[in-house]
């Protein structure tokens, strides 16, 4: 059975995701449509581009917005989308995005090394005989993860590329 995962797991997972992002320079950014109709029937009445954190804070303002838009409107169903992006690339924050893809797996690199870090620190003092080199386990487990490190690495380029294409278009 797999041991069961805290709350401070959770919490530092968050983190690594965080430091992910950081390091991939990603600009949170949120479009905001507000509509009313059906399917391909829509109106888009307002739209807002805005960076997450004002979204976040101002969620008020959107609020407000549908609801003076629902008075103008009062027959027809009013409703908001969101497209969650960054803004430097222009691709999708969605969870099965290429993005969001190598922010997780960036993550799980650093949280992989970490518990690499432990497994070394706990055999050095509660195993006289460990050797770094010749343990199996850890050889794998390095293999595996430089693997992970060397795909990661190669996504960060195309990342790369495509902010300089899109810069190019611009």
């Amino acid at each position: 059975m797999g041991k069961q995962e805290s709350v401070s797991d959770f919490y530092q997972f968050a983190k690594d995701l965080a430091k992910a992002e950081k390091e991939l320079k990603i600009e949170n950014w949120v479009q905001i449509s507000i509509c009313y109709g059906y399917g391909h029937q829509s109106v888009i009445l307002y739209t807002y581009d805005l960076p997450r954190e004002v979204y976040e804070r101002r969620m008020w303002v959107i609020r407000w917005r549908v609801a003076i838009l629902q008075c103008q409107h009062p027959r027809n169903d009013v409703y908001t989308s969101f497209y969650y992006y960054d803004k430097r690339s222009g691709e999708s924050l969605e969870v099965s995005s290429c993005l969001s893809r190598l922010v997780s797996a960036k993550a799980q690199i650093t949280k992989a090394e970490r518990r690499m870090n432990e497994y070394i620190e706990h055999n050095r003092q509660n195993n006289m005989f460990f050797d770094e080199n010749t343990d199996d386990e850890l050889v794998k487990f390095r293999e595996k993860l430089e693997r992970k490190k060397f795909e990661c690495a190669e996504c960060e380029k195309r990342l790369e590329l495509l902010v300089e294409r899109r810069r190019n278009n611009q």
